[in-house]
This record gives C-alpha cells, sequence and structure tokens, in this order.
C-alpha cells in the first residue's frame, strides 16, 4: 500500500477487515473505522466505558492508563473504552451459548443500544444539538446484536405474540448482550499492585482483529495487514515466530487483489520458505503418514482384501 493509495476508497476496502500483529495497531484501527463506519451509515457514534472497582482504591491518573490498556486479556477480556454505533459489526470475547453457536470470536451486527435511563436526558440533548459522538457516563443495559447463523433466540415466540410483525424470522437471530464483571486481575502502577475486577461488555470490533483472532478464517472481501513488528524490547518478534504471522494474515484472503499491505517485509523474508523447524515438524508427519499407510496396506493384504486396494 502506499500513502494516500486511492485503493482504500473502493468499496473492496471500505468494509474490510484490517488485521495486526499487535493490539496498540488494532485498537487505534478501532476508534479509527468506528468512527469513520458511523459517519458513513449517519449513526451517532457511543462510547462505552467500562467501570472499575479497584483495591486499594486508584488515582485517577492510573485508572486512566488502566482505562486505555489495548489488550482486554490484560483486563480480564473486557475493553476499558470501546466506541459503538448501530450498523457496527462486533466480534465475541467469549462464549455465551456453546451448543448453539455462540462461540468465542463469532461475528455479529449491532442493531440497537439499550442506554441507562440515567443518560437519556444528555443522549437526547446531544443527538437534537447534532453531535456525532457521545459519551455515556453510565453503562448501557445492552446491546441487541444480529448474529449469522444463530436461530435459537429463546423469545421469537413471546415477541410475535405481542406484535404480529415481529416474526420468528425477523427476531430468531437476535441476541441480547449484557454487562459482565470479569474475575479479579493485577494492574501495577508506579510500583504499586492494585487488584481490579471490571464491568463491562464481552465483545471487541468485529473487523479490526489480530492475527491470533484471524486463525482460521476466510475473508472474502478486502484485507489491509499491518505487517510492522518489533525487534526489541517487550513484543519483539523473532523471524520465525514472524513469518509464520505473515502467512496466518496473508492466507486469511482468497485472491491476491484482495491484500493491501502496509510496512511490509521485503519478498525475500517470505520466499525463504517456512521456518525450519516447522519444517522438520512436517516431514516427521509425512514420515508417520507414509508408516500408517505400509502398515494398513500390510494388514489388508494379511487379510485377504488386496481387491480393496487401490492402484498406486
Amino acid at each position: 500500500m502506499k500513502p494516500d493509495d486511492s485503493r482504500l476508497a473502493e468499496k473492496l476496502f471500505q468494509k474490510d477487515h484490517m488485521i495486526g500483529c499487535y493490539w496498540d495497531t488494532v485498537s487505534r484501527w478501532m476508534v479509527m473505522r468506528a468512527t469513520r463506519d458511523a459517519e458513513a451509515l449517519r449513526e451517532p457514534l457511543f462510547i462505552v466505558q467500562a467501570a472499575d472497582a479497584s483495591s486499594p482504591s486508584m488515582p485517577a491518573e492510573a485508572a486512566a492508563k488502566l482505562m486505555t490498556k489495548a489488550n482486554p486479556k490484560n483486563t480480564g477480556g473486557l475493553h476499558g473504552l470501546l466506541p459503538v454505533h448501530r450498523g457496527m459489526r462486533i466480534r465475541l470475547l467469549e462464549a455465551l451459548d456453546l451448543a448453539h453457536g455462540l462461540v468465542k470470536d463469532t461475528e455479529g451486527r449491532l442493531v440497537d443500544i439499550v442506554v441507562n435511563p440515567l443518560d437519556q436526558e444528555a443522549v437526547g440533548t446531544a443527538l437534537a444539538n447534532g453531535h456525532s459522538q457521545i459519551y455515556l457516563r453510565h453503562l448501557p443495559f445492552g446491546f441487541w446484536v444480529r448474529i449469522e447463523k444463530y436461530t435459537a433466540a429463546p423469545f421469537k415466540t413471546i415477541l410475535e405474540a405481542h406484535d404480529a410483525s415481529l416474526t420468528g424470522a425477523s427476531t430468531e437471530s437476535l441476541v441480547f448482550i449484557e454487562t459482565r464483571t470479569s474475575e479479579p486481575f493485577e494492574f501495577r502502577d508506579k510500583k504499586i499492585n492494585y487488584r481490579v475486577t471490571r464491568t463491562g461488555f464481552p465483545f471487541s470490533y468485529g473487523r479490526v482483529i489480530t492475527t491470533t483472532a484471524c486463525q482460521g478464517r476466510t475473508m472474502r472481501d478486502g484485507v489491509v495487514l499491518d505487517c510492522g513488528r518489533r525487534t526489541a524490547g517487550r513484543g519483539r518478534k523473532e523471524d520465525d515466530d514472524y513469518w509464520l504471522e505473515l502467512y496466518v494474515m496473508l492466507s486469511r484472503a482468497t485472491r491476491i487483489e484482495d491484500l493491501l499491505l502496509m510496512r511490509a517485509p521485503p519478498c525475500d523474508f517470505l520466499l525463504r520458505g517456512p521456518p525450519l523447524g516447522l519444517r522438520q515438524q512436517l516431514q516427521k508427519f509425512a514420515n508417520r503418514t507414509e508408516e500408517c499407510r505400509r502398515e494398513a496396506r500390510a494388514l489388508i493384504t494379511e487379510l485377504g482384501f488386496d481387491d480393496l486396494l487401490h492402484p498406486k
């Protein structure tokens, strides 16, 4: 990708996934995408802040640092600040219903925000004054989300009995996501250890993810990759680990035309092939596969079923 690349304005990349190696990148992209998409949809952008309880009590300066920690894995599995809007793609950070497919990393579309009544007047005033961003001072009661491939909403018949226009086909994929409170986690600032519990919502932005979260996915829209890596200090990546992360990111798309790379490494780095350790393990797997085939052929011959063998 080049500076001011015109391809970014194409529809393919306007609704794309964005993948980065680090949460520092992803968290900034989340704010950028949510702001841009809300404006494109002409929807207000709500800034939702989690509620933290700390022991000992935490000064405001430390609380601000904790609130902006990028990786939710370090903060009880919940974001401190999350920009949301109607129409936003979201991704579950935990399983809500394993039996019906509401597992971690499931994606859906946010269709409504149930604001806390304590914020309702301020929200109404902000909307009346044309404000595009609204900071909620209290946690919302929850979010209505429509989940693809989910049809087990338990309230379908209740809603249809209440309003005939609310048919099962229109409500069966709805999920109401409420707050949850995390297990206690540790946060250290200025040599003081704080024990914190966080109350918030177990989801993240759906189209902006890390390499870990994108594994196993097939992305048929455009994909923008930030290939930058740290070579020193905390979070540094050795060549072998970096090569594997690049492979995971690049292999999400089905066509090379669907990829835009930022801070891409030289071609020869990719063309050198997988790390030696991985190649050795793949060879062990191939050898074991061939050994199993030999044992199977010998057993078939012993049992007199040679006619079942496929010709070589």
